[in-house]
């Protein structure tokens, strides 16, 4: 199980099947199945919540609501890693590197494996704060993939996923307006 919290191991995985026809599928399927699960989570614990946490946040359980938000979420998620990726790969000629789409995008979603893991928490109100935590041992992975799967050096990397979250942020919430009715 510690094995599977190594991003390297993830890392000489995604260089070995670099090549492989299957990759683009196993990693759709891991953003797919992630994103499943900070959505299912997300949605049991608006739907169901119900401690003493409610009074002291003002939060009130939603049970009546539509389907609608679930799939957003669901949806928004995977495309929202995608997005990430893909931004990730248009940067690197900022940094005079080739655009290495596949290994950028490999990046985004193995890079939110902590997320995906610690997203079973939110069924309950305060599994936020340990959500937080994921996402910047998040940053650290993209970090980390920055640097072993796109090239980029150490004062490089931290910079292209703070680059590159903002531009896939800010792309997302154009999408999410221009969505809304």
């Amino acid at each position: 199980m510690l094995k599977l919290a190594d991003p390297d191991i993830w890392w000489d995985t995604v260089e070995r099947h670099l090549g492989d026809s299957r990759l683009p599928i196993a990693l759709l399927t891991l953003a797919i199945t992630g994103a499943l699960g900070i959505a299912a989570a997300s949605e049991i614990g608006i739907r169901y919540f119900n401690t003493d946490w409610n009074f002291a946040f003002g939060y009130s359980v939603q049970r009546d609501r539509g389907w609608g938000p679930f799939f957003a979420l669901w949806g928004g998620t995977v495309i929202a890693l995608i997005t990430q990726g893909l931004v990730g790969a248009a940067l690197m000629r900022i940094y005079s590197k080739p655009r290495l789409w596949m290994r950028a995008v490999s990046v985004a979603i193995i890079g939110s494996i902590p997320m995906y893991v610690a997203a079973l928490a939110l069924v309950l109100l305060p599994g936020v704060l340990l959500f937080a935590f994921a996402f910047l041992l998040s940053c650290g992975w993209w970090t980390g993939g920055g640097r072993r799967l796109l090239g980029l050096g150490y004062g490089e990397a931290p910079e292209h996923v703070v680059v590159s979250l903002t531009i896939s942020a800010g792309l997302m919430l154009l999408l999410s307006a221009g969505l809304t009715p």
